[in-house]
């Protein structure tokens, strides 16, 4: 029964054909030819744009080497010359310096051939200029010379300087010529055409007559309006007899068809299984090529994946952890509270900016400290699977603040426990900026934030006995100019009561070295201090962007574009970090800082570009409120910058603390006289706590500060011989005003040696 009903159904599926494939037939081929020449026709242009962005690749290496100088005029040759075989269509490929001028390059030649477009041509010389403005590379117009031609720009720089351009010239017509398949040219007649639809190369060519099927498509990268137009050599016949016989045979071989694309589905399902595995083998190296650990769990704790950087560091397998539920191994018995406590905080959805840090055990029993910060993690389908983790082993960056902590601990405590008031005056202004215990007791000043000092001592005198007028005691000081850590002359000033008993002249002796040592002490802390600090912001902008770039490598379609950009950004971050070491390092050389011209938009840029994932994960908004015609001042643009990065980010946080709907706003403005220039920092925080204490070293509102970013802001703005304060904002939140001197000869603090 089956075997005739198959056999009926197969004398209806012809009947069916038949009668069908004769109406379908002629709306069928039209269809089918439309979107073949379609496919083709992109398929071209995509082979031209591959072909073309190719090249340029080569270009841009070219550029870069000229601009590392790694190359001389005959490598540069010799690298053209190969190029330029590769790819007949390509007449030259040249260079030019800044100026313009040739400086060598294929063909070689004394004067340059009529048959080339002249490096004056006005269209040339548009080209480049655009390039070298743009900064990246740049096609012209079709240039109509013997032959229609195009010439890409790439520029190159040295530094941020621009030094020139590698500038080659194609030939249009043997760029159809030759990269275009036979197959295409027997079936199509193709042309490129200009924005105005007029051919340009080949110039003879012509749309055939009486077709039918004619198509176009923009050619990308050459631009400019230029189009790929194609049409077909001849026309669609009409159907004959032979179909209906083929139909008939199409159905007695159904199953050698069906087995056919049985065994063509299965090709392309192992065809996809290797590519999987192929992508899961790199996924895979690159996860296992990292030193920051990595670790997932699902929606109920249970671990379902580390990397071997995470098996490294805490001494067990990927096998032993698979699957494991809290408390886990690597928790210290001591800790299990506080791992506990962050592992339910994950699990609860709370995922803090600067993560969680806790203390980990390795098999071996070995204690170290890790910064965790943690996400959700949501798989290919958009679905929420758990909780991705990574993990930094950061013992060494803790025992480095525990051990400057501890330093500065004891310089306080040897400080305190002098039995001898020590102060430090401005020379100029007489502001007090540090005293001890004991000079409080001996001295009491009303609670002011900022307070000046009546020495009892001349300024030209180094030691004197002195009678105190409103105690009547009398005291031995000493006194010296020193440079303070803000690098401004101040006097530190050493009073001993000798009123009840005269120490021998042993005994000052030995007091007069006790203190000198002391004086060292304090510069070596703040230099520490102002070292660990000024650190912390590069190294944070390079944790954000490593962040960032292993996120846009995560992703189904990963961003490698993007992700070099970002890859460019932390190498510049630790470039930046270089210049901040040898700031610090000119610092305690006792160098002037760096004069330059500063303008404030530029120095704006940077710190408004490292905050800006701060910006988006605290839902803020950074307002820039600049005049069109700001002066130039002179200054430490990198000391200025860090400044206003200071000022930006305690904003954000600030903001991002406060409780209530208030607009998260940040508010850029400044203002110029013929003297100053000000500029306002606004935000709309919780406000002002404790004005009094504001700029004091080492005090903090925030759990991890270390309670000197605002002190060495106003330093380096008083540096700059200019005034930091901060005042309640009317609308809410806190103003910081800075205003610094526009007068060129008192920019900058001049080191005295």
């Amino acid at each position: 029964m089956l075997p005739w009903l198959v056999a009926h159904i197969a004398i209806g599926l012809v009947l069916v054909a038949l009668a069908g494939y004769t109406w379908l037939d002629q709306r069928q081929t039209q269809s089918a030819r439309d979107m073949t020449m379609a496919q083709d026709l992109l398929w071209q242009e995509q082979g031209l744009r591959l072909h073309l962005q190719t090249n340029q690749n080569v270009l841009e290496n070219l550029a870069y080497s000229l601009a590392a100088n790694a190359i001389n005029d005959t490598d540069f040759n010799a690298r053209a010359d190969a190029l330029m075989k590769d790819n007949p269509e390509m007449q030259s490929v040249e260079y030019l310096n800044a100026a313009g001028h040739r400086m060598g390059g294929l063909p070689v030649y004394s004067s340059r051939p009529s048959s080339l477009v002249p490096l004056d041509d006005e269209q040339v010389l548009e080209t480049v200029d655009g390039a070298s403005t743009l900064g990246y590379a740049v096609y012209s117009n079709v240039i109509i010379r013997d032959q229609p031609v195009i010439v890409l720009a790439v520029p190159y720089y040295h530094s941020t300087v621009y030094a020139g351009m590698v500038v080659a010239t194609y030939s249009l017509p043997e760029l159809l010529r030759l990269r275009i398949p036979w197959w295409m040219i027997q079936r199509y007649d193709l042309a490129l055409l200009d924005d105005q639809g007029h051919v340009v190369a080949p110039l003879d060519a012509t749309v055939m007559p009486g077709s039918l099927l004619t198509r176009t498509v923009g050619v990308d990268p050459l631009g400019h309006e230029l189009k790929l137009r194609a049409s077909v050599r001849d026309n669609p016949r009409a159907s004959s007899q032979a179909w209906l016989l083929g139909a008939v045979f199409l159905l007695l071989t159904l199953l050698w068809w069906v087995l056919a694309m049985l065994r063509r589905r299965m090709l392309e399902r192992q065809a996809a299984e290797v590519a999987l595995r192929d992508e899961m083998g790199f996924r895979s190296a690159m996860e296992d090529s990292l030193t920051t650990g990595l670790r997932a769990m699902d929606r109920d704790g249970r671990i379902i994946y580390v990397n071997p950087a995470f098996c490294h560091m805490v001494g067990w397998s990927a096998s032993e952890l698979m699957g494991h539920i809290p408390p886990m191994p690597y928790w210290p018995p001591e800790e299990l509270e506080n791992c506990a406590a962050a592992y339910r905080a994950i699990l609860e959805g709370q995922t803090p900016q600067n993560g969680y840090q806790l203390r980990f055990m390795r098999r071996n029993g070995e204690r170290f400290d890790v910064r965790l910060y943690s996400s959700r993690l949501v798989d290919g389908r958009g679905e929420y699977r758990g909780w991705m983790a990574s993990l930094y082993d950061v013992t060494e960056i803790r025992r480095e603040r525990e051990a400057l902590a501890a330093s500065r601990k004891q310089l306080l405590t040897v400080l305190e426990g002098l039995e001898a008031a020590v102060s430090v005056t401005d020379e100029q202004s007489g502001q007090l900026l540090y005293r001890n215990r004991h000079h409080d007791d001996l001295f009491p000043l009303r609670d002011e934030a900022v307070c000046c000092l009546i020495p009892l001592i001349p300024d030209d005198s180094l030691a004197a006995e002195s009678r105190d007028p409103i105690t009547g005691r009398w005291y031995h000081v000493q006194r010296r100019r020193i440079e303070w850590v803000d690098r401004r002359q101040v006097w530190l000033d050493i009073a001993a009561d000798i009123t009840d008993v005269r120490q021998s002249a042993e005994e000052m002796r030995l007091q007069s070295e006790k203190l000198q040592h002391t004086a060292r002490l304090i510069s070596m802390g703040e230099l520490a201090s102002s070292l660990a600090h000024e650190l912390n912001q590069p190294l944070a902008a390079i944790s954000s962007y490593a962040a960032a770039a292993e996120e846009m490598l995560a992703t189904p379609t990963p961003m490698v574009e993007k992700a070099g950009d970002v890859l460019t950004r932390i190498g510049g971050q630790a470039r930046r970090a270089g210049q901040i070491i040898r700031g610090i390092r000119d610092f305690a050389a006792k160098r002037a800082p760096r004069k330059e011209i500063c303008d404030l938009a530029e120095l704006l840029s940077v710190p408004l570009q490292l905050l800006e994932p701060v910006v988006r994960k605290t839902q803020s908004r950074v307002i820039v409120e600049l005049p069109d015609s700001l002066p130039e001042f002179q200054g430490d643009s990198v000391m200025l910058e860090q400044v206003l990065f200071n000022l930006l980010k305690n904003g954000l946080e600030a903001m991002a603390a406060a409780d209530g709907d208030a607009p998260r706003e940040i508010t850029v403005s400044a203002t110029a006289t013929d003297e100053s220039l000000e500029v306002v920092v606004a935000d709309r925080g919780p406000g002002l706590a404790s004005p009094d204490s504001l700029f004091q070293p080492f005090y903090t509102t925030k759990p991890d500060g270390m309670g000197i970013g605002l002190n060495i802001c106003r330093s380096v703005i008083e540096q700059h011989r200019g005034q930091l304060l901060a005042e309640a904002n009317p609308g809410g939140g806190t103003r910081f005003i800075c205003k610094l001197p526009l007068t060129i000869s008192t920019a900058l603090t001049e080191e005295t040696e």
